[in-house]
């Protein structure tokens, strides 16, 4: 199926999840969302819901894994909603790779973000504030309160207009007709005034978290005059985030009055300007579909501005995507000799050392880049595959299984141990490491086949490692199997 037309069964799906749920009589009106048993979404159920459409979205999508990048955006959505007093579940935050103008929220607090969003904002304040936006979606649990106002569960029948409409990503393109038929014969009229009035409470509680995180809260209103512009200049085709957020000039101007009205933010700004150029710059040499396409336009730019840091970074990692690889070591040492406390330059080009076979150099240059940045995990787990490649098995896994013990929810970590422990000659605890990986990453499928490998092989030798490997498979198995 073409990705165009997976990201329109994706976006088919996330417009069914709200429209087959009736809307309340007032969207400021929070009503009780009900008990475990109650016929309500509750935080457990639309947990649920977040689970398999991330598990979904992660077969379907092309997910931006490149830790500088993902992490920059965590690292904003957990600054913004540490502001919220919402604590039903944790935030999640991931980028796409699409170069179209979006990003949604889907209950459970999963927040997706496209590549081409990050790249056409213009200061961190903007994507904070689209990031802002849709926590306060979260916060407000827009789904949940759209489904108080009925008089029966249909979480049901929402997971199975998910399966339908995934379904139909699949090629399986009668249950997503059906699906789109059941779902005309709703009021596109009403569900639209209400998704204003659900959008507005976003920006209205979106300025009041950026600004508590710092951050200038006219972020938020400088780009949604800027998606107004954009929704003109291309007329009947406007940017996907206003197909799933309605955009009016009133809704424009509230926000405007509320950031005005909460001015500047409390301290100062947080995660600068040149931390956000250098991740723009990152994302579209990673992301280019033409290496060399990315590699003229990083050149033109430092043509114009010699002293553009972002560019030249940006250069060196088109030149390595793009085959020039002596250029981009080249360009990063200067890089470092200029920028000594940009740990980001150092990891960067201890990378093109591992890649290249020079695992000593590797090794030194993300050894000094932990000095400056102790407990990365990024760093560490890099050092872990650094070690690994230079033959020190036993000193990759001993730091590999700390970060895996630190950050338990790292799915790069546990699949990192895994490749120790199997350059090791330990099996065992090598599938129950991949096993960890798989599951974290949405593959339950997998996770579970790892597991019974580690315990066919735990059953031939004698392991005392089975009964744990029993346990987790029994953690890990859906409840209907």
């Amino acid at each position: 199926m073409p990705r165009s037309a997976r990201r329109r069964a994706l976006a088919l799906l996330l417009a069914l999840l709200t429209a087959l749920l009736p809307l309340p009589a007032a969207a400021d009106q929070l009503p009780a969302l009900g008990s475990e048993t109650g016929g309500e979404l509750t935080a457990s159920q639309e947990v649920q819901i977040g689970q398999r459409f991330l598990a979904q979205a992660q077969q379907q999508l092309q997910f931006v894994h490149d830790p500088e990048v993902v992490g920059y955006v965590r690292l904003l959505g957990h600054r913004i909603a540490a502001q919220t007093d919402f604590h039903a579940y944790p935030f999640h935050f991931y980028v796409i790779k699409d170069p179209s103008l979006n990003a949604f929220a889907v209950p459970g607090g999963h927040i997706f973000v496209h590549s081409g969003l990050i790249e056409d904002t213009d200061t961190p304040a903007e994507l904070a504030g689209v990031l802002a936006h849709e926590v306060a979606h979260i916060t407000q649990r827009h789904m949940a309160r759209q489904l108080a106002a009925s008089k029966q569960s249909q979480l049901q029948s929402l997971l199975l207009v998910a399966a339908g409409v995934l379904a139909g990503m699949q090629g399986q393109g009668q249950a997503a007709t059906a699906l789109v038929a059941g779902a005309s014969a709703y009021s596109q009229q009403e569900m639209l005034s209400y998704s204003r009035a659900h959008e507005r409470e976003a920006d209205r509680l979106g300025v009041r978290y950026l600004a508590a995180a710092g951050f200038d809260p006219e972020g938020l209103p400088h780009f949604l005059e800027k998606l107004q512009r954009w929704a003109h200049l291309q007329g009947k085709a406007p940017p996907p985030f206003l197909s799933t957020h309605p955009l009016t000039g009133n809704r424009i101007a509230d926000a405007e009055s509320r950031a005005s009205q909460l001015g500047g933010g409390s301290g100062p700004p947080p995660l600068g300007e040149a931390t956000f150029a250098r991740i723009k710059a990152r994302l579209k040499a990673m992301t280019a579909d033409s290496p060399a396409d990315a590699y003229r336009d990083f050149k033109q730019r430092l043509a114009d501005h010699p002293d553009d840091g972002a560019a030249r970074y940006g250069l060196a990692l088109a030149a390595e995507r793009s085959g020039r690889t002596d250029e981009a070591t080249d360009t990063l040492r200067r890089l470092v000799a200029d920028h000594p406390e940009t740990v980001a330059y150092r990891r960067t080009l201890a990378e093109l050392y591992l890649q290249a076979g020079h695992t000593g150099d590797a090794v030194s240059t993300l050894q000094e880049a932990l000095e400056r940045r102790p407990g990365d995990p990024d760093l560490r787990e890099t050092l872990g595959l650094a070690l690994l490649a230079q033959g020190q098995a036993e000193r990759a896994r001993d730091l590999l299984r700390e970060v895996a013990r630190d950050f338990p929810r790292r799915p790069s970590a546990h699949s990192a141990l895994a490749r120790a422990y199997s350059r090791l000659h330990q099996p065992i605890r090598a599938h129950r490491s991949e096993a960890e990986a798989r599951w974290l990453s949405g593959q339950r499928t997998e996770a579970l086949e790892q597991l019974r490998l580690a315990k066919r092989l735990a059953k031939e030798q004698g392991s005392e490692q089975l009964a744990q490997i029993e346990a987790r498979i029994q953690e890990l198995k859906p409840a209907d199997s």
